[in-house]
């Protein structure tokens, strides 16, 4: 059996930071095995664990621009321009995260 001279790298933990070294790792070729323990959300019925609500800032859209999965993400996300502040009394008051136009996702 031949041998490869491709670099060979294992990753585990697919979560955010796996998976994004996992693509850093294959743009600078390296064949990149990822292993994650927890079963793929997206198949199950019900998902057991915490929940948290994840929004993509500047240095997120940079990180995935720099293995060229920026548009994509950005293109299938919800736009965030701010968030909503409510005192006491019940009133509430917009807090942007930048100019008007610019967003979180």
């Amino acid at each position: 059996m031949p041998v490869s001279s491709q670099k060979h790298v294992v990753v585990v933990g697919g979560g955010l930071v796996g998976t994004l070294n996992a693509c850093f790792l294959a743009k600078r070729g390296y064949h990149v095995d990822l292993f994650e323990m927890r079963e793929d959300i997206r198949k199950q019925t019900a998902v057991k664990g915490k929940n948290i609500n994840l929004a993509l800032s500047i240095r997120g859209r940079e990180a995935l621009k720099a293995v060229g999965l920026e548009d994509c993400v950005v293109t299938n996300g919800t736009p965030m321009y701010g968030r909503m502040v409510h005192d006491l009394h019940g009133n509430k008051k917009p807090i942007y995260y930048g100019r008007k136009d610019q967003a979180s996702y």
